[in-house]
């Protein structure tokens, strides 16, 4: 398989085409400000079958980007909280439609019940030929899983699923939008500077 990365679009004004599903999952009885350090697992090896190794740094940094606006601090071993990514790929299929309209017209035939000859005959309806073509593409979906590190217990999960594309630009274009978009959910809003330089002081 070639090691194309997801590039999941996410809404209208991004991309006019191509829609994302994007799903939020969170432990209501969680107090998520408590929390202030994370960790990733371990990078998934299956990942690396779908994800090269430019594609993981930028996921891996946009979440990282995503969590550090929220207030918490990256550590590498012992955060308390814990990211897991995986990614899945799975070859779909599409049908596309394409009618074409034949109109009818004013035929030469023959002129009516009197048998006087031809002449101007009838106007004739008109047909459809519609061709169904199928179209097969990738559609990727990404899982971003955050434990809690002190019983391991899952307290929240984001999921994008959507087209790929192997558009360079496009992917790094838009791949950060869609984790922002992902975390847009997060229990814990994005803080100013001043009060996450605050926040990392008290932990000193």
């Amino acid at each position: 398989m070639k090691k194309l990365f997801l590039s999941l679009f996410i809404l209208a004004f991004i991309t006019s085409c191509t829609s994302v599903k994007i799903t939020n999952n969170k432990d209501k009885d969680v107090d998520f400000d408590q929390f202030k350090t994370y960790s990733f697992y371990p990078w998934d090896k299956q990942n690396d079958e779908v994800v090269n190794e430019y594609d993981k740094l930028t996921i891996l940094g946009s979440i990282k980007n995503e969590m550090n606006k929220r207030g918490y601090k990256f550590v590498e071993k012992g955060g308390d909280l814990i990211i897991s990514v995986f990614v899945i790929v799975q070859e779909e299929s599409s049908y596309q439609a394409y009618t074409n309209h034949y109109a009818g017209g004013w035929n030469y035939g023959y002129a009516g019940y009197y048998g006087n000859g031809w002449g101007v005959g009838y106007y004739g309806p008109g047909y459809n030929s519609t061709t169904i073509k199928s179209v097969s593409y990738n559609k990727g979906t990404l899982i971003i899983d955050i434990f809690r590190s002190s019983d391991k217990k899952q307290i929240w999960q984001g999921i994008a699923s959507g087209k790929m594309t192997e558009n360079l630009d496009k992917r790094d274009r838009r791949l950060p939008m869609t984790i922002s978009q992902v975390f847009r959910r997060y229990p814990v809003t994005p803080k100013s500077q001043k009060k996450i330089d605050e926040m990392h002081a008290e932990q000193e």
